[in-house]
């Protein structure tokens, strides 16, 4: 009777391993199918200027996991993204099985300035949020003003903070669709110059720029292919008269 009772208790350990190993067999089996149905083939991105598609792909779906078009949203998706230059956060949205969208929120800066071997950029706070060894054309640059040290995150140490004040408000007419000068230059007395190819821009102090810049705008296309320096540091809320000095010293009233 004790046999009985211990061959009946063998096979049913033997069938529960087996029950146990099908449906090991059939998750795997499962999990194996979800995996290769659900594999990132085409990935689209939107919103960012500073890297290629390829690029954002690389830097934002890291590791195995992250080829899976269900996993990636939830595992690849970052509020902030701290250690990544130029990208404030992303976001990875499911399309279908095989397509991800990864959205790009970049941080926004406003001008940029050298320090040692690189260049800072600033946000519209005057915070450094950015230190790379290129350049980013898209970005105004400054000259005259360079910081003897830099903090992230902090305000960009610098002597005047006038400084500031008028990058913010250069950022904002150039946001309006004004085209960003080569350079721009400002020394300690908050005079600026800017420079667009062979044609410097003299607004002196930064009074009345909203006035000065929309006259430069208008006379510049007309100034292409020549050199010189268009004089706009003595317009005031009454004085409107520009003049354009070229380079051999003829000098034209507009």
């Amino acid at each position: 009777m004790r046999d009985r009772t211990y061959e009946h208790a063998g096979r049913e350990k033997k069938k529960k391993h087996t029950v146990a190993g099908l449906i090991l067999l059939l998750v795997a089996g499962v999990l194996f199918w979800a995996w290769s149905f659900f594999k990132i083939e085409d990935v689209e991105v939107v919103g960012s200027t500073h890297y290629s598609e390829e690029q954002i792909r690389k830097i934002v779906l890291r590791g195995p996991l992250a080829e899976n078009s269900v996993l990636a949203p939830l595992l690849c998706s970052r509020d902030r993204t701290e250690e990544i230059s130029f990208i404030d956060a992303v976001e990875v949205s499911y399309v279908d099985p095989h397509e991800v969208l990864i959205s790009v929120k970049e941080k926004q800066s406003i001008g940029c300035v050298r320090y040692l071997d690189c260049y800072v950029y600033f946000d519209h706070e005057g915070r450094v949020i950015e230190s790379s060894v290129e350049k980013d054309g898209e970005i105004p640059y400054y000259e005259g003003m360079e910081p003897e040290y830099i903090c992230m995150d902090q305000l960009l140490p610098v002597k005047d903070e006038r400084f500031l004040d008028t990058a913010i408000s250069l950022s904002q007419i150039f946001q309006t669709g004004l085209q960003n000068p080569d350079r721009i230059q400002m020394d300690g007395r908050s005079v600026l110059n800017l420079f667009y190819g062979e044609i410097q821009v003299r607004l002196g102090k930064d009074k009345y720029l909203d006035d000065k810049m929309a006259r430069m705008e208008a006379i510049l296309p007309m100034l292409e292919g020549q050199k010189g320096i268009l004089h706009l540091e003595n317009i005031t809320a009454e004085k409107k008269t520009i003049t354009f000095e070229n380079a051999e010293g003829a000098v034209r009233k507009n």
